[in-house]
């Protein structure tokens, strides 16, 4: 008698987990780095593909700070609590609220300032990086709304080529999945509230989860409010 053996497709994953991430911390700065950034540097740390750098930036009243921008690079900001301005030498200054995303593709290299308007209260967001699949003529932005009222689904974040990013809202117990475009890239997730299952794995506020070789994933909210980011990233570019 032959024993039938089922075969299990191994899934190459990995975990960020939220307290070994790179910490930088001044008296009115605080920047926690999900991937290698500046000095902090780990092998198990490398960027996941096309995704270079996914920060969370802390700013404290009144204060700003100015970033420099590679090359053929994609930045997204989006503000967590509060709100910030956003200006550069392109453009003219703009608030974002919680309910907006930014989207900067730089051509060549430039610099922009972020700034925390409040008098006495201090704002959070994330910058995500992307290296740029398409080549851009010229320095380009986009303003975009989220409709955070629509609960329990993904919404479109921003489209980078092949490279997308969504966010949802999700009541305790609530599932969702997310099928891939291309099942050539990967997916990368990022917990912003709450907690999940994702893929069988517990991640909680600020884990991040890296798959490849998947066509599709599922997830489970384990708390009320629970806020996810969803990442289809291109793989091949940096030879991943």
């Amino acid at each position: 008698m032959f024993k039938l053996i089922k075969m299990i497709k191994q899934i190459p994953t990995q975990i960020y987990k939220s307290e070994a991430r790179g910490v930088f911390k001044t008296e009115n700065h605080n920047c926690f780095a999900t991937f290698n950034f500046a000095d902090y540097q780990d092998l198990s740390r490398k960027p996941f593909g096309t995704l270079q750098i996914l920060n969370e930036e802390i700013l404290g009243p009144n204060q700003r700070i100015n970033v420099t921008v590679k090359e053929n690079t994609n930045v997204v900001i989006l503000p967590l609590f509060g709100g910030v301005e956003y200006s550069d030498n392109y453009l003219k200054s703009e608030f974002l609220r919680v309910d907006q995303v930014k989207l900067v593709k730089v051509s060549s290299e430039m610099s922009f300032e972020i700034f925390n308007p409040y008098e006495n209260e201090i704002v959070s967001y994330l910058q995500i990086d992307f290296l740029q699949d398409l080549q851009f003529y010229q320095n380009h932005s986009e303003l975009s709304e989220i409709d955070f009222t629509s609960r329990n689904k993904m919404l479109p974040l921003f489209e980078i080529g092949k490279n997308a990013g969504f966010i949802g809202v999700y009541d305790a117990r609530k599932h969702g999945s997310y099928t891939l475009r291309n099942t050539k890239n990967g997916v990368f997730v990022f917990v912003i509230n709450g907690a999940f299952e994702v893929e069988d794995r517990l991640l909680e506020a600020k884990d991040g989860l890296s798959l490849k070789k998947v066509s599709a994933i599922e997830w489970e909210a384990l708390s009320e409010n629970a806020v996810l980011l969803v990442f289809e990233v291109i793989l091949k570019q940096i030879g991943i």
